[in-house]
C-alpha cells in the first residue's frame, strides 16, 4: 500500500512544472489505492496505465534491489516490475514524503516499511520522475533519500 497523507511539495512556480507535479501525485495515489488483486491488475491496464506514463516508459529500479534487472520498458516492463516488487513482499506500505519540482523532473521522496525475505524494512528513498508532453516517460529509483534531488540537480 502507498499513501501520500501529508506529503510536502516544493515547486519552482512554472505552470507546466506545478502540472508534472500534480501528475506524479495522481500517478502515487493510484499505485497506492488499496484493494483485491484483481483491482490492482485492473490499475496496470494500459489504459489505466496510459493515464500517467509514456507507452515506451523506462523504470529503472535501485540499482542494489532485489530486482535484478537494470530497467524496465513499456507498460509491459512497467506490469513485470510491480509483480516482481510485489512478490517479494510479505506486506508493506509506502508513504510518500515530499514531492520536489525541477522542471520537467519530479523529484519523489518515499519511505517504506514492511517484511520482505523475513526481514523487516523501514527505509527513507526516492525517485525522480522525468514527464514529457504529460506523462511520465522515465522513473529512477535511488536508495538514498537525497539521491533523487541530487540527479535533478537541486540543492540539498
Amino acid at each position: 500500500m502507498l499513501t501520500n497523507q501529508g506529503a510536502r511539495c516544493e515547486t519552482l512556480g512554472n505552470a507546466v512544472s506545478q502540472e508534472n507535479v500534480e501528475l506524479v501525485r495522481r500517478l502515487y495515489a493510484e499505485l497506492a489505492s488499496e484493494g483485491s488483486t484483481q483491482q490492482f491488475e485492473q490499475r496496470m491496464s494500459d489504459d489505466a496505465l496510459g493515464r500517467f506514463l509514456d507507452p515506451e516508459i523506462e523504470w529503472v529500479p535501485v540499482t542494489e534491489s532485489l530486482l535484478a534487472v537494470d530497467s524496465y520498458r513499456g507498460f509491459d516492463g512497467v506490469r513485470r516490475f510491480w509483480g516482481e516488487f510485489l512478490s517479494a513482499w510479505e506486506r508493506y506500505r509506502v508513504e510518500t514524503l515530499r514531492f520536489d519540482d525541477a522542471g520537467d523532473q519530479v523529484a519523489v521522496v518515499v519511505h517504506i516499511v514492511g517484511r520482505t525475505h523475513e526481514l523487516e524494512v523501514d527505509e527513507t528513498r526516492s525517485s525522480l520522475l522525468t514527464v514529457r508532453d504529460g506523462r511520465v516517460v522515465r522513473v529512477q529509483s535511488f536508495a538514498d533519500p537525497d539521491g533523487a534531488r541530487q540527479a535533478a540537480g537541486l540543492p540539498p
